[in-house]
């Protein structure tokens, strides 16, 4: 959890020196970052956050490929941390 929460910063940080990012794109980031933070509070598999959560993220990793390499890098580090969690 302490890796999470580190790369989620580490996230936030590169957003907050991305001045091109659109609105759109930064209200898909932070429901992620609330979905990421429901999910390690114990949200069940069950539950359709869950479920979803890894999908997102890698489509939020290639979104930002060829527009911001670093940031597409840290949301495919989150969603290895996601994935070795089990979501």
């Amino acid at each position: 959890k302490q890796t999470l929460k580190a790369t989620l910063e580490n996230l936030h940080q590169e957003l907050g020196n991305t001045p091109s990012v659109d609105e759109d794109t930064r209200i898909l980031l932070q429901q992620l970052d609330s979905d990421i933070r429901q999910v390690v509070k114990g949200s069940e598999p069950d539950d359709p956050v869950y479920a979803a959560l890894a999908e997102r993220v890698q489509e939020l990793s290639l979104k930002f490929a060829a527009k911001n390499p670093k940031i597409a890098i840290v949301i495919r580090e989150l969603g290895l941390i996601l994935e070795r969690m089990g979501v």
